[in-house]
């Protein structure tokens, strides 16, 4: 009897703890999800010196999207290796690390350029979006922060609350407010092509000007349904979808809904170009520069420069090219996924 007791006992202490380790994975897996939805929203930027050691540390190789600074309190630092990072807990804030060259005001401009979420604290760096004199010296300041979240809420992947912590402290530039959004202007910037995004890819711009991707109603913002963008925006020129996204193209804009739900906006191209994507069979994925942006067959605008395409299909064999992409024109790619 107590042998068996006993087996009952080590069956229950090694279910309870299949349970857990499957909820500790289920878990981290949300929180990778949370990570893409902010990845894919406020869009890093890529940063530093570019091939054979070209440029300077604080050249913006890849422009993303620029967020304005919302409410004072944060710091900048001149030093790369020693950014000003503060610890943000709804509007509690506190600088734990870095150097102090710049006091940031309401305002100011910067580009997100990297994204981290972990157990319960999501990691947002920013580089200024001009230079900025100091006393310290001239030059882009870089500036950290740390979200504190309760823990339920980023295994929960619950990016709603995500988005109203960040919007205290930084809104993309297109849905700043008014009084934010007149911050000092910034000196314009040369930048390669930015980064792929689906469907349509931000071509690159002087960071000066206003962003052509900006919604005109403010009130548009993450999570917001299909119906309501249609109610402030009126009807796309197309729609496409593929598994549970979805973009709706505008006039120089496309919002990226994932189960109906808004999860950002971009820039159409402005002087790239047309890529048909067909293949044998039809429904491949379509990976560009390693993004998925839909399934053959496909037209996509894609931004001056060279690109990366990949087909993917279940029971196929991959089918890739590297292609030159020249502003204005039209390509066709055709390709036959052998069988493995």
């Amino acid at each position: 009897m107590l042998n068996r007791l006993s087996h009952l006992a080590l069956a229950f202490a090694l279910l309870s703890a299949g349970t857990a380790a499957q909820k500790k994975l289920a878990e981290q897996n949300d929180r990778i999800v949370l990570e893409q939805i902010l990845t894919q929203t406020y869009q890093p930027s890529q940063v530093g010196k570019q091939l054979m050691g070209i440029g300077g540390e604080t050249d913006i190789r890849r422009a993303g999207t620029i967020v304005v600074i919302q409410r004072p309190g944060l710091f900048g630092s001149l030093l790369h290796t020693e950014p000003a990072s503060s610890a943000i807990d709804g509007i509690q804030y506190k600088l734990f690390r870095g150097h102090q060259d710049y006091e940031v005001p309401a305002g100011e401009r910067y580009y997100v350029t990297a994204i981290a979420v972990g157990s319960d604290t999501i990691l947002v760096a920013l580089i200024s979006a001009r230079s900025i004199s100091t006393q310290a010296g001239t030059g882009r300041m870089w500036t950290t922060l740390s979200f504190k979240f309760p823990a339920n809420v980023l295994a929960a992947a619950d990016k709603e609350a995500v988005f109203r912590e960040f919007d205290q402290w930084l809104m993309p530039e297109g849905r700043a407010t008014p009084a934010a959004s007149a911050a000092p202007p910034a000196a314009p910037v040369l930048t390669a092509s930015p980064a792929a995004a689906p469907v349509a890819v931000a071509a690159a711009q002087p960071v000066a000007a206003p962003s052509p991707a900006a919604p005109r109603d403010s009130s548009l913002t993450p999570g917001m349904t299909r119906e309501q963008i249609l109610q402030a925006l009126g009807t796309p020129v197309r729609e496409i979808h593929f598994d549970q996204r979805e973009w709706m193209i505008y006039p120089g804009f496309v919002a990226a809904l994932k189960d109906n739900k808004l999860e950002s906006f971009e820039t159409s191209v402005t002087g790239g170009a047309k890529v048909a994507v067909q293949s044998d069979p039809t429904g491949a994925e379509i990976y560009l520069d390693e993004q998925l942006v839909g399934s053959t067959p496909s037209v996509l605008s894609v931004a001056p420069g060279k690109h990366a395409f990949r087909l993917h299909a279940a029971g196929r064999a991959d089918w890739s090219r590297q292609v030159n992409v020249l502003t204005g024109s039209d390509i066709t790619l055709a390709a036959t996924l052998d069988k493995n």
